[in-house]
């Protein structure tokens, strides 16, 4: 009985929001920036910046 009242207590803290905010954390964290990666001129500036760079690093060009 005491395992459901805190799982009440989760849903009524958190309610709709939680899966909307999980969603949109996602979508920005790890869809955008793979969509982004997919585009040639994207591609073309991170290496132009890249060999800006007055350092080496290791995996990169």
């Amino acid at each position: 009985m005491i395992e459901k009242k805190e799982r009440h207590g989760f849903l009524k803290k958190f309610g709709k929001w939680a899966p909307i905010i999980g969603g949109a954390w996602v979508l920005l964290n790890i869809f955008l920036p793979l969509a982004l990666l997919r585009i040639p001129a994207v591609q073309k500036f991170l290496v132009a910046v890249g060999e800006k760079l007055p350092f080496h690093i290791p995996g990169i060009g």
